[in-house]
């Protein structure tokens, strides 16, 4: 199976928002954006563009400050779809299918149902895409096929953006990423649920679902290792902590956890690559959310279990605090506890009895064999959660 650590964004240009781009570098060795635009300027003026549309549009520039940097370090990188559009006619099939399909259509009719930032135009919710994005195929059938006309809303030229309908959009977005993460070797990561999700529906049509329970297919392994890990991270580091976090920070954290991080991922991959299901998007999301929820309690045991650990520890401790107070106030001797679900004593605790130290060896110990018994998603999760909050 391929490794997961090296992650294709899909279906835009860029992540939503920066805390999602966060999230995705405390997953993946490195992101690669879909972009034939190697203008900074440029894309920010087009985005401030769009952001007269839809204010929402605004939080896309939200990282583009931090982009040079992330490139220099290697942890971004940018892909010109221009040159290889054409290659694959199946990129056109597979979207015209996703148009063809009634029931995919309406899921990827309707943005706003998700806070998805879009254009209205001729009473539509529109996507703007320019021309190389956009296999020659796929243009003439939106053309010169009736039953697609309705999707082509404006005609751009080759570095003015064209305007389609949001399911027509989608489908071509999420086909062109996907063909260039296969060729890649990458995974396919989003912080869109909605194109999650129709992502899901177009792997599930193309393995003509049946009632037949089947191990899951690696691309869709993939799929759900990534989403299941962003889950996980999401519980253990709040939306508040990560846009607190610098990328300065997160870079850091990156490499000094870089063999916990692949072990992490790994272990998802193992878990869900282990299980059978009906070949269809709602069985594997069940399927993925059993995993994210076995992973929940192991990782509930394992902070009651560093809970439990403390409450040994603390009689020891207290005693030999009462005995170092006698010289001085608990002020003057420096007695801390650093907050978070891993509270450890910190040292400093000069004139602090004997006591003390052994109750502190005590506790390193209880910890050390915590920590051993974890298994690795929980062991990242949980050095995540102690580093990053």
């Amino acid at each position: 199976m391929r490794s997961s650590l090296a992650g294709l964004y899909y279906p835009f240009s860029r992540c939503i928002q920066p805390t999602s781009l966060k999230q995705m570098l405390l997953v993946f060795d490195e992101v690669t954006f879909v972009d034939p635009v190697d203008d900074a300027q440029w894309r920010a003026k087009l985005l401030a563009d769009m952001g007269a549309y839809d204010p929402a549009f605004a939080q896309h520039q939200g990282v583009d400050a931090a982009l040079p940097e992330l490139v220099r370090q290697g942890c971004i990188k940018r892909f010109d779809p221009g040159p290889h559009i054409n290659d694959n006619f199946q990129v056109t099939v597979s979207a015209l299918r996703d148009l063809s399909d009634p029931i995919w259509l309406q899921a990827a009719s309707s943005p706003q149902k998700h806070g998805m930032p879009s254009v209205t135009m001729r009473g539509n919710r529109s996507w703007q895409v320019f021309k190389p994005k956009l296999p020659d195929k796929f243009v003439s059938a939106l053309q010169a096929r009736p039953e697609f006309q309705r999707h082509l809303l404006v005609e751009g030229g080759t570095w003015s953006s064209w305007s389609v309908s949001y399911a027509a959009g989608s489908a071509i977005g999420i086909s062109v990423h996907l063909d260039i993460a296969e060729k890649l070797s990458l995974a396919p990561i989003t912080d869109s649920p909605m194109h999650h999700r129709l992502m899901l529906m177009k792997m599930a049509r193309a393995l003509n679902a049946n009632n037949t329970a089947t191990p899951i297919p690696e691309d869709v392994v993939r799929t759900l290792t990534v989403e299941t890990a962003a889950s996980l991270l999401s519980q253990v580091l709040p939306e508040e902590h990560l846009r607190r976090a610098t990328f300065e920070e997160i870079i850091r954290f990156r490499e000094e956890t870089a063999p916990l991080r692949r072990h992490f991922v790994s272990d998802l991959e193992t878990r869900i690559g282990q299980l059978r299901s009906i070949p269809n998007a709602q069985e594997w999301v069940v399927v993925a959310r059993q995993v994210l929820s076995s992973l929940e309690v192991e990782f509930r045991k394992y902070e009651a279990e560093f809970a439990s650990g403390r409450m040994k520890v603390w009689p020891g401790v207290l005693k030999s605090t009462t005995s170092a107070a006698a010289a001085g106030s608990l002020a003057a001797i420096g007695l801390s506890l650093i907050p978070g679900p891993h509270a450890l004593l910190l040292g400093g605790l000069t004139g602090l009895a004997i006591g003390a130290g052994a109750a502190g060896l005590d506790w390193a110990a209880e910890r050390v064999k915590i920590e051993k018994s974890a298994a690795p998603p929980i062991a990242y999760l949980s050095s995540v959660s102690k580093r990053l909050r």
